[in-house]
């Protein structure tokens, strides 16, 4: 299988890179989840220039139609510079879930504004103190909700919500609210990494059911939330890869007893071994987004949920392993909020709690039957694994 980028992806990659960079010097993710809206306003507009937030949207609703290739080039490019623009939160995942669950109507109203860039949506699935696999507690009745949504990622600067709730008949839907609808009471507050996260109450606020409800919403949402977890791991390698970079520097750089600490043999092997954590959760994330794509594509024998808590297993592993490394090989520095190496770490432990986090993934990876189906390197050989 071929695990690297094409010459189009390649300039993609290299192109997000650029730009974001632009906006991202040392320190700018702490400028930016310092701000009012909580991510940097002149890289969010560069990003829509770029229609990059139409990116897996169809050419019919005015996206550039990519796959999961480019998603994934995309985020790894932020990644590089922990962005904190909601690119993934905002705009893909609602548009992943719009699209499978939508009516035609609401497709051609709501993708089109997620691909203009000018629109972001809060997906809002998680509550407290309960599982993110199980049923929500929101109520639906009749167009209203009621209940509690937490945590809900840039919330504050959301102009409207999808919202999962269960009606009165015991069945799960993704409800469409305004973000200035009545009845809503939020409080703001922030994540692990310091991006801007809220906590979301309806009390018989407005809403309109997403699709009808005969939709198989539960396997829609696990689809949508598989594509989400491979996606972040793109996110995270990038993030890891700087980390990584940024260390090195510090270790050629610093000096104690009046030499370099690169000098210390013992540091160059955990920044070795960290080296090589790294790349095998790159191959790991690139396999998961090559998954998704022969998903895409038609292929029958593909798990796609199982590929995806794989990766985001063993990718959240290493991103644990490197923000523990990156800030104690930094010393006292790497604990601060004025260093940029605390804030890469800092998103890389965000990561590993999102979509419901990494614990959750590693059970459902332990307790699936591709457990036991023998592991091949190629996504479409699986008759010659087995013959």
């Amino acid at each position: 299988m071929n695990l690297e980028f094409n010459e189009d992806q390649k300039l993609l990659f290299e192109t997000v890179d650029t730009a974001v960079g632009r906006g991202y010097p040392a320190g700018g993710r702490a400028a930016a989840t310092s701000s009012e809206l909580g991510w940097n306003d002149q890289v969010w507009s560069t990003l829509g220039e770029l229609g990059l937030a139409g990116l897996p949207i169809s050419a019919d609703h005015d996206g550039a139609g990519a796959g999961p290739v480019e998603v994934y080039a995309t985020l790894e490019a932020m990644g590089k510079h922990a962005a904190a623009e909601p690119l993934l939160d905002g705009v893909f995942l609602p548009s992943w879930i719009i699209a499978e669950l939508g009516t035609d109507d609401q497709v051609k109203e709501l993708l089109p504004l997620l691909a203009s860039g000018g629109t972001t949506i809060a997906v809002a699935h998680a509550e407290p103190g309960r599982p993110w696999g199980v049923a929500p507690s929101v109520s639906a009745s009749g167009s209203a909700l009621s209940g509690t949504k937490s945590p809900v990622r840039n919330a504050d600067q959301a102009d409207k919500f999808l919202v999962t709730a269960v009606d009165e008949n015991g069945r799960t839907g993704v409800y469409l609210v305004e973000a200035t609808a009545e009845g809503i009471t939020r409080v703001d507050g922030r994540a692990a990494d310091w991006g801007h996260t809220s906590q979301v109450e309806f009390a018989g606020t407005p809403a309109v059911l997403l699709g009808t409800s005969e939709a198989d919403v539960s396997a829609a949402l696990r689809r949508a939330f598989s594509r989400v977890r491979v996606a972040v791991t793109g996110e995270a390698i990038g993030l890891m890869e700087t980390g990584l970079a940024m260390t090195v520097e510090y270790l050629k750089t610093r000096k104690q007893f009046g030499v370099p600490l690169a000098a210390f043999q013992a540091l160059v092997h955990r920044a070795a071994d960290l080296y090589a954590k790294v790349e095998l959760a790159r191959s790991l994330a690139l396999w998961a987004t090559a998954t998704v794509e022969a998903y895409d594509n038609g292929a029958s024998t593909v798990d796609l949920d199982a590929a995806a808590d794989d990766a985001f297993v063993f990718v959240c592993d290493a991103a644990t392993a490197t923000a523990e490394e990156i800030v104690q090989l930094h010393g006292g520095i790497g604990m601060t909020y004025e260093s940029e190496v605390a804030h890469h770490a800092a998103r890389l432990i965000a990561i590993t709690e999102s979509y419901g986090g990494v614990s959750a993934a590693r059970r459902r990876a332990l307790a699936s039957d591709a457990l036991l189906t023998p592991p091949s390197a190629l996504l479409n050989n699986a008759d010659a694994v087995t013959a």
